[in-house]
């Protein structure tokens, strides 16, 4: 039998706590010194389990003032752009070590960039693109289809093998030798349509959250233009904290 994580073990037990409200809905939690005297840990190991409670939608921290209960239901909500995730590194390195990721592709074609497709990349019309669907899983629930968009000339080969199992950015950093540095993106509120919606096993009509983005490295290419469709009863989106 597999040995459990220290900090699984604490985040469970916590969770727990929310479920049968010892900790209701809105009301502050312990912060994570008092949660490592409880449980007899260190704050590094609470730390990790509530990082895992904020990504999967139990918890959220308010700077200056706590962590406090989002939700008491067992139904998992997922936090994109969550502060402590690596979003900008794709989706499978944003949940990493959080929930089982895996994939299943649909599409895997080169296509020729149009020229709206090519002015996203920043690329000729006409230039060969790698054109990917997948249906991206958490836990083994499809939870969005994902279309993205990488030219050719930046990446010539890319195994199928990274598509199902692995991670395409780790590839991509890995191919290139370059960081991914930033994303530009635009959030809409739209429906599934029955398309969509069969890929995701829901109904036609439910709620999405579609995500737009253009994805460059470090030396400001741009490598990836994606569309993901996800699930809006599944997905939030944290705006990070700006402060003047």
């Amino acid at each position: 039998m597999q040995k459990q994580h220290k900090y699984v073990e604490i985040k469970e037990r916590i969770k727990g706590d929310i479920l049968n409200q010892t900790y209701k809905k809105g009301e502050s939690i312990p912060s994570e010194r008092e949660l490592a005297a409880l449980y007899g840990v260190t704050r590094i190991t609470v730390q990790k389990a509530m990082d895992i409670l904020v990504q999967e939608g139990f918890i959220e921290r308010i700077h200056g003032k706590g962590m406090f209960v989002l939700k008491n239901t067992a139904t998992s909500v997922y936090i994109l752009n969550n502060e402590t995730s690596d979003s900008i590194l794709g989706f499978s390195r944003e949940f990493q070590g959080r929930v089982k990721v895996s994939s299943q592709l649909l599409k895997f074609e080169v296509i020729q960039a149009d020229d709206e497709l090519a002015q996203h990349l920043e690329i000729n019309p006409g230039d060969n693109v790698w054109f990917i669907r997948r249906i991206r899983l958490l836990d083994g629930n499809p939870v969005l289809v994902e279309d993205s968009n990488i030219p050719q000339s930046i990446i010539s080969t890319i195994p199928e093998s990274i598509l199902r199992e692995g991670s395409l950015y780790g590839y991509i950093e890995e191919f290139t030798g370059k960081k991914i540095k930033d994303a530009d993106s635009i959030i809409e509120a739209a429906l599934f349509d029955g398309e969509l919606a069969g890929l995701l096993n829901i109904a036609s009509g439910q709620p999405m959250l579609k995500i737009t983005e253009v994805t460059r490295l470090a030396d400001k290419t741009a490598f990836n233009f994606s569309i993901s469709y996800n699930r809006a009863d599944i997905f939030r989106v944290k705006n990070l904290r700006i402060e003047r």
